[in-house]
């Protein structure tokens, strides 16, 4: 029976963090995809119809706004990660890596900007969960 010390279990789950980070991210950016077209093609409609289905476009328009905005932080988070990470894939600075992230989560929540430090916080806490 081979012993793993704990630093590459730690290590080994942040990795599988960071991959579930980025499958994340397509699986968004393909959504991002579906309600630009679905975004389109309500402004179509609402064009044709001399605009009188302002609230469905208004909607279209939220969603589009929000998925993009769910997308962006996703890029954001996996430039922070991927700045920490060696060319090996491992997170040597780990611990500092989790206070930036968090320092991060911070500064939006005090900005108002609650969406954004929402989805952080929700990755942060799958990062503490490995330690």
């Amino acid at each position: 029976m081979t012993i793993i010390s704990k630093e590459v279990e730690i290590q080994d789950r942040l990795s599988t963090v960071f991959e579930e980070l980025k499958d994340k991210k397509e699986a968004i950016r393909r959504e991002l995809i579906e309600t630009r077209h679905n975004y389109k093609q309500v402004c179509d409609r609402h064009i044709h119809s001399g605009f009188r289905s302002e609230m469905e476009w208004v909607e279209a328009s939220y969603n589009h706004q929000q998925k993009f905005l769910e997308y962006d932080t996703h890029c954001y988070l996996i430039d922070i990660l991927s700045d920490y990470r060696d060319i090996e894939g491992y997170f040597p600075e780990y611990l500092d890596m989790l206070a930036n992230i968090e320092s991060v989560m911070i500064k939006f929540a005090n900005d108002e900007r609650y969406e954004v430090s929402a989805i952080i916080k929700r990755w942060l806490v799958k990062l503490i969960q490995t330690l």
